[in-house]
């Protein structure tokens, strides 16, 4: 599931001439807490409404708040999985995406996220997604994969973001394989489970729905 198939259009960008009234009126005919800044195609960073309170007066243009905007975003080629970290953190409703040149192509939003992970990330079957803060001096992800299939769980995908691996996992036994993982000393730092896994602790694990917050 690539990012680029999974675009939000419809939402606009701002520019560094743009006044802070005009970007927070934006914000609310949204219904969105950051939207992206964007000159000559290219992405310069996020502005969010905390951001945009920092202003001295309504009247003054974004260029003068750049030093503060939010640099971060993300490629088009990138699978949807990888925006997991990022929207586990509750400071942005979206991302802005970029080709490989930094030009902007569009936003992924946490509902279009969430809503891919819930109804096709598992292909409609029983798994989930684990989050491990991963160490290379200490952990072995040809060891963590021994593991998740001696329980019968196959990993459909893999993906590093330092210091994190996130995997989805495709299995009937999610709860066993966590446990698993631990006995073996591998730490746990969220899981996200999808289908009937009656045997998982719901109140130990974040189920995906929270994550959505739907």
């Amino acid at each position: 599931m690539l990012m680029l198939s999974h675009l939000n259009y419809d939402l606009p960008v701002l520019r560094l001439t743009d006044s802070v009234a005009k970007a927070l009126k934006s914000l609310r005919t949204q219904g969105v807490n950051a939207l992206a800044v964007v000159e000559n195609k290219q992405f310069i960073g996020l502005v969010s409404d905390e951001i945009l309170a920092q202003a001295l007066s309504p009247d003054q243009s974004l260029s003068d708040l750049k030093a503060h905007f939010h640099p971060f975003h993300m490629e088009e080629e990138e699978d949807v999985l990888a925006s997991l970290p990022w929207f586990d953190e509750p400071s942005f409703d979206l991302i802005a995406i970029t080709n490989s040149e930094g030009l902007f192509r569009g936003y992924l939003t946490k509902n279009t996220a969430g809503n891919l992970l819930l109804n096709s990330g598992l292909e409609n079957k029983n798994g989930g997604i684990i989050r491990i803060p991963f160490q290379a001096s200490r952990d072995s992800l040809s060891t963590i994969i021994r593991i998740i299939e001696e329980e019968k769980g196959f990993v459909v995908r893999s993906f590093f973001q330092e210091p994190n691996v996130v995997l989805q996992v495709q299995t009937e036994t999610f709860g066993k394989i966590i446990s698993n993982l631990e006995r073996h000393g591998i730490f746990i730092e969220k899981a996200f489970v999808f289908g009937e896994q009656l045997e998982v602790d719901q109140d130990r694990f974040d189920h995906l729905m929270r994550f959505i917050d739907l």
